[in-house]
């Protein structure tokens, strides 16, 4: 009798420390205090950026909440002098869920095609790395091109684009992703090009500034 239910009882324990761990990963068991303090951070995320005037966009929570993200801010941003606009995207979870979707998952799923690879570069000084990556909408009767930067941040203040996000942060109680996005011409001018890193460029000191202003 006891051979026999030795194994059942080890299964058992098996599946109740899983279940543990999962429910510490997920929040069941209590809120981890750094998560609620990166979320309140949202409510400092900056409207407006110099020429740039910023205004809220409408998502499902649900969406959010299924993807694991557990807070988001959604705005678009307008260029007074110059009218060009761009979409800003900040989420905020656990590292785990944060960690993944990239844009090359996301947008191929929604019909895009990635044009070219993606490559790493420097925003706003030393503040940190981003990826950079074009996506097309092939079939659209007006062709779509995309031009996406993304990034993970514990706090904030410093970006980071590794080889590897999911190995680099799924362990963090608190991780952002932030998205800047804006769709310009099949064939854009040149100086169409530095537009978005441009608009990065601004809104990062001003994030920063933001997020590590109080507690």
């Amino acid at each position: 009798m006891t051979m026999v239910f030795k194994p059942m009882i080890a299964t058992v324990t098996c599946l109740l420390l899983l279940g543990a761990a999962h429910g510490y990963w997920t929040d069941r068991w209590r809120p981890s205090p750094d998560l609620h303090r990166s979320l309140n951070r949202l409510e400092r995320f900056p409207m407006n950026v110099g020429d740039w005037r910023g205004e809220n966009v409408a998502y499902e929570p649900e969406d959010m909440t299924r993807n694991g993200i557990r807070g988001c801010v959604f705005q678009k941003y307008k260029n007074i002098r110059t009218g060009a606009s761009v979409s800003v995207m900040l989420v905020c979870g656990r590292g785990g869920p944060i960690s993944v979707h990239t844009p090359d998952v996301c947008y191929t799923a929604a019909g895009y095609q990635q044009a070219g690879g993606q490559e790493r570069t420097q925003a706003s000084g030393s503040m940190g790395d981003f990826w950079k990556g074009y996506f097309v909408l092939p079939n659209a009767v007006v062709p779509k091109r995309l031009e996406i930067y993304w990034a993970w941040s514990r706090d904030g203040a410093s970006w980071s684009a590794p080889d590897s996000p999911r190995y680099s942060f799924a362990r963090f109680p608190a991780l952002y992703k932030l998205y800047v996005v804006r769709e310009t011409p099949a064939k854009p001018r040149s100086e169409d090009e530095t537009v978005t890193k441009d608009f990065l460029d601004l809104i990062l000191p001003e994030l920063r500034n933001a997020f590590t202003d109080g507690p």
